[in-house]
Parts: structure tokens; C-alpha cells; sequence
């Protein structure tokens, strides 16, 4: 006899099926853990999207001004 239903791991949760390596799927996700991880170690992990847009705006802002003063003198 098969086990009845699908399979669970010894905790009781079901099993997490993950893509193959180097699929379409498998980049994108890595991509995600990746840019999460770069967030999370400048102090913007948990914050919404667009407080993020918001300051790099402000800090695109920031860089062209300084930009324009040095050409200007």
C-alpha cells in the first residue's frame, strides 16, 4: 500500500518542490534572494517600494546637482 494523499515531511509540512538548476525560474528567483540581500544589508529590507524609489530618486537627485556645480566651475 502507497501513503494516502501526498507526502509530508516528519514536521507535518508539505515538501517545497524547487525549480532545476539554471531554468528560467531558478534565475529569477536568484536574482530576487540576491537584490533582498543587497536591500536588507544597506537597511531597506523590510520597507516598503516606494519609500526605496524614494530615495534613490532623491539620491539621483542628489548626484546630478553635484554633477552640475563641478561642470559650472
Amino acid at each position: 500500500m502507497g501513503s494516502s494523499g501526498e507526502k509530508r515531511t516528519r514536521k507535518g509540512k508539505r515538501r517545497e518542490h524547487l525549480p532545476k538548476v539554471g531554468t528560467h525560474d531558478a534565475v529569477r528567483a536568484e536574482q530576487h534572494r540576491e537584490r533582498q540581500a543587497i536591500a536588507d544589508s544597506i537597511g531597506l529590507g523590510g520597507t516598503p517600494a516606494w519609500v526605496r524609489w524614494t530615495a534613490l530618486f532623491v539620491g539621483a537627485l542628489i548626484l546630478i546637482g553635484g554633477v552640475v556645480t563641478l561642470v559650472a566651475l
